[in-house]
């Protein structure tokens, strides 16, 4: 079978597909980043933002970097 061809309106832009690499890439470490810049281990982030475990200061970095994430 030959690859169909899709119309040129409903190819996606190169823009958009940078647009969502990016967001993927940000969201994927964000607990790695947050562990790492307050010294704990990414699984005890894990739970705070799933609202498992209770920590301000994790959350106060949580927020933060949801905040950078939807500055883009």
């Amino acid at each position: 079978m030959g690859q169909e061809k899709i119309p040129a309106k409903e190819k996606p832009s190169t823009a958009r597909l940078r647009k969502l690499n990016t967001m993927v890439e940000s969201v994927c470490g964000i607990y790695t980043r947050v562990a790492r810049r307050l010294g704990l281990h990414r699984s005890f982030v894990s739970r705070v933002a799933r609202g498992e475990r209770r920590s301000e200061p994790v959350e106060n970095v949580l927020l933060a970097e949801l905040k950078r994430f939807e500055d883009r």
